[in-house]
């Protein structure tokens, strides 16, 4: 039996060394993981918009609003305060319906 042609044909099944192996990228448009083309530009939108919500609602706290309707000022129940701490509007002034 003859040996494996390189150390890393050696996982290879006999017949098959280097045969398998695609060439590596090389050059600027090769993806190495670590450029814009890594990130998931709708996830970190996500992520902004609900650090956006969470310092809205730090701010409101700050200022007494916190947990109060931004249209009527009506309290917002708890159990949609515990589903959305970062709530902003009452059932009847949400843009969306609750889940």
């Amino acid at each position: 039996m003859e040996p494996p042609a390189s150390a890393s044909d050696a996982w290879l099944p006999a017949g098959d060394q280097a045969a398998e192996q695609p060439e590596p990228e090389t050059g600027p448009d090769a993806g190495d993981g670590c450029g814009a083309d890594a990130f998931d530009v709708e996830a970190l939108d996500a992520i902004e918009r609900d650090l956006a919500d969470v310092e809205r609602a730090l701010a409101a706290l700050d200022e007494g609003g916190y947990g109060r309707c931004e249209v009527c000022g009506n309290a917002l129940d708890d159990d949609h305060l515990e589903r959305a701490p970062a709530a902003r509007f009452c059932a009847d002034h949400l843009p969306l319906p609750l889940p």
